[in-house]
């Protein structure tokens, strides 16, 4: 197994650093980029083992941290506040463009990635995501895959939003480290200007990729009928919406990851047997 850790940049000069996993054997195989949600990191949970699952089934996987996510320079730790604070969604979708267009030009896995064969794979909010960008690509993504995704970006209580417009910003407690992180008013901003584009509901409706939807029965943050929806408004005619039994929003992993459990297991077979059948052919 190859495993290596790098940074590219985006439009800012902002860092996106990337982990890169492929077998030693590996040729113009087809790629996995995933995608974390709203304070994941790529350093975060099941995404190393996820990854490296994956890679030993023959794929490359390209695991980034989005630039401002918040997450400093031992890749574990929320450090970076000030650029968390000052993320938007157009941001993201930018850095996941950037990620793209850098395998395009082979400056990510050269001579080992097959150009025509690149997937995504997004958790919870970088499952929106995901779909955005592959709905915008159309057939350049060959294949989407989301676990515990959005509906929706407009997720903000009344409370928050007159938080926002009164003090400009809005603090959301991070329960696992409890940090108070900080929001901007310039994503609220983003959000309201790019209203047509973040849609997740409308980029389901012009895919056309084989795309499968996993969700937990007993997601305590995004409940299972987000998936459902999107699935119902999906236009691919080769789609699967799997809910998993008494699986949490994270299918059972915390942060680190101390053992795997029946829902994860499920969710990763679910998803290789996917590729397998979609992207690897």
């Amino acid at each position: 197994m190859i495993r290596k850790t790098f940074h590219i940049t985006n439009d800012s000069n902002e860092k996106i650093n990337i982990d890169l996993r492929h077998r030693e054997d590996a040729k113009e195989a087809p790629a996995i980029i995933i995608v974390h949600g709203f304070k994941g990191f790529k350093n975060w949970g099941f995404f190393p083992d996820l990854s490296e699952r994956l890679a030993m089934a023959g794929y490359v996987t390209i695991t980034p941290n989005l630039s401002r996510n918040g997450i400093g320079y031992d890749f574990n730790t929320f450090e970076n506040l000030d650029l968390f604070a000052n993320n938007t969604h157009s941001h993201e979708l930018n850095d996941l463009q950037v990620v793209i267009n850098n395998i395009k030009e082979e400056k990510i896995g050269r001579r080992t990635i097959d150009l025509d064969r690149l997937a995504l794979l997004g958790h919870s909010r970088g499952g929106g995501t995901a779909i955005i960008k592959a709905a915008e690509l159309g057939d350049e993504i060959k294949c989407l895959v989301t676990w515990s995704s959005v509906n929706t970006f407009f997720r903000f209580s009344d409370e928050q939003i007159r938080q926002w417009e009164e003090n400009g910003f809005i603090e959301i407690e991070n329960s696992r480290t409890k940090q108070m992180m900080r929001i901007n008013k310039s994503f609220w901003d983003d959000l309201n200007k790019n209203k047509k584009r973040f849609d997740i509901i409308k980029a389901t409706e012009s895919l056309e990729n084989p795309t499968l939807f996993i969700h937990g029965a007993e997601d305590e943050t995004v409940h299972s009928s987000s998936s459902q929806e999107l699935h119902d408004s999906c236009s691919s005619y080769v789609k699967r919406l799997e809910i998993i039994d008494e699986a949490s929003h994270t299918y059972g992993i915390t942060h680190p990851m101390k053992k795997e459990t029946d829902a994860y297991q499920t969710a990763c077979m679910l998803t290789e047997n996917w590729f397998d059948n979609y992207l690897n052919v």
